[in-house]
């Protein structure tokens, strides 16, 4: 065998090597990012969906029941109300698991609605109407700034088809401004009286 012939033969496992070495390195990387990337995308729609749950079956709910004429006098009004804040407060207890990196704020809503749902008749009895009325009014503020702030990046969020790009790497839910708004709005109560500690 001629030196030539050694040296092509050589080149050519050489190279063959190489591709080898790029494969081997390269498909579990694409891999992995693929996998993380689809985890995210479905972690997102699933922080929508909470989010949507916690506003229109949690405290939307309870700020139309506030909102009845006959509120103050119908107990199975209160109790309605009673049990939208606890769906709300399930929900939320839900999306704070899945986002972890928000615990802090979310908790914070969290623990305004732990406060107030034991309380709930005591508490909005002695509102007046303009009161249950701020009341109905800061909920439903609270509500559209948490669905807002999981949902503003809709077509980012969704794992379907009509999902972002699989290549999609721009802004990411949530929106922290608007978290950090609903936290202030939860942690303050604006317009009410405080609520009642526990015992």
């Amino acid at each position: 065998m001629t030196f030539s012939k050694i040296r092509k033969k050589v080149t050519i496992s050489l190279a063959l090597i190489i591709v080898l070495l790029v494969l081997v390195v390269s498909v579990p990387s694409v891999l992995y990012w693929e996998i993380q990337r689809n985890d995210m995308h479905a972690r997102w729609e699933r922080q929508l969906e909470l989010a949507q749950s916690f506003d229109f079956y949690g405290v939307e709910d309870a700020e139309i029941t506030l909102m009845q004429p006959n509120f103050t006098s119908d107990s199975a009004l209160r109790n309605s109300a009673v049990s939208s804040l606890s769906s709300a407060q399930f929900t939320l207890n839900s999306l704070i698991h899945l986002d972890s990196d928000r615990f802090n704020q979310l908790h914070q809503i969290e623990t305004m609605l732990l406060t107030l749902e034991p309380r709930w008749s005591t508490y909005t009895i002695g509102l007046n109407q303009s009161q249950r009325g701020t009341l109905a009014n800061l909920l439903g503020r609270i509500g559209n700034d948490i669905l807002f702030a999981y949902g503003n990046y809709i077509n980012y969020t969704s794992s379907g088809p009509d999902g972002p790009p699989f290549w999609y790497n721009g802004p990411a839910p949530p929106d922290q401004n608007l978290i950090q708004q609903a936290v202030e709005l939860a942690v303050n109560l604006p317009g009410l009286p405080p609520l009642p500690q526990c015992c």
